[in-house]
Parts: structure tokens; C-alpha cells; sequence
């Protein structure tokens, strides 16, 4: 007969332990064949369920960019306005001052030229109208010798006529 050959075998412990093991890996084969087989039972109905999803994030996302572009271009006209208004002012300012300038120059080359200031032209024009009513005055409080000129003689009665 033939002998049989005796070899080494796993003790029980480590029998048990290489069939946890292998257990453990047969489930996690099955829920990776579970997972397959849901994942092409319900892929449609999560794929629309997503862009549904994606399409309220989106439109969410539009509004925010919608606002805060609003809101970005309030803030740039406000401060448009304010410079414009400063430039203004300051132009504004500019052109008194230009103006004044430009005055006073003209005023000193009329004085070169010898020509009379609206104050001197004022001041002379009070005093003929003064002199216009002392003259007048006089005309009528005092007969002068037009005044006093003796009647016209009647026409003559044989001239021709």
C-alpha cells in the first residue's frame, strides 16, 4: 500500500482566519454586483434628478451674478458721479478764475488807453444830470432877456401876401 504522505496543515485557527478573510471578500464582490446592478437600474432617473439639480444651481448662480453685477454698476455710476461732479467743480472754478484774469487785463490796458471806468462814467453822468436841473432852475426862477421880448407886431394890412 502505499503510504500516505503527511504534510503540514494549517492549524485550526488560522483555517478560520483564511475564511473570514475569503468571506469578506465574497461580500464585498456582492455589494460591488449589487451596486452595478443599481447603478444601471436607477443611472437614468439619478442622471435627470442631477441635471434637474445642476439647472436650479445654475439658475441660483445667474441670479447672484445678476445681483452683484447690479450692484458692481450702481457702485461705478455713483463713482463716475462723484468725479464728474468734482471735475466740474473744478472746472467751473477754472474758468472764474480765467474769467478774472481776463478782466482785470482788459480793465488795465482801457486804463493805458485813457478810457473812463463805469464808475467814472456813473459819477459824470450824476453830475450833468445835476447840472441839468441847477440850469433849469435858473432858466425858470430868473426872466432872461429872450424871455422878455416884446410882443410881434401885427402884419401890415397892404402887404402882399
Amino acid at each position: 500500500m502505499a503510504a500516505r504522505k503527511k504534510g503540514k496543515r494549517a492549524p485550526a485557527k488560522a483555517r478560520g482566519a483564511i475564511a473570514d478573510v475569503i468571506g469578506v471578500g465574497h461580500q464585498v464582490w456582492l455589494a460591488g454586483l449589487g451596486a452595478l446592478a443599481r447603478a444601471q437600474r436607477e443611472g437614468p432617473k439619478l442622471f435627470e434628478s442631477l441635471v434637474e439639480e445642476g439647472g436650479a444651481i445654475e439658475q441660483r448662480q445667474r441670479s447672484n451674478v445678476r445681483h452683484l453685477a447690479q450692484g458692481a454698476m450702481k457702485e461705478l455710476r455713483e463713482t463716475i458721479d462723484t468725479g464728474t461732479a468734482a471735475a466740474r467743480s473744478k472746472a467751473n472754478e477754472t474758468l472764474d478764475n480765467l474769467e478774472q484774469v481776463f478782466q482785470t487785463r482788459v480793465q488795465k490796458a482801457l486804463q493805458q488807453l485813457g478810457m473812463p471806468t463805469s464808475q467814472e462814467i456813473g459819477a459824470l453822468s450824476r453830475k450833468v444830470n445835476e447840472l441839468n436841473r441847477s440850469v433849469k432852475a435858473l432858466t425858470q426862477s430868473k426872466p432872461t432877456a429872450t424871455n422878455r421880448k416884446a410882443p410881434a407886431a401885427p402884419p401890415a394890412q397892404g402887404a402882399a401876401v
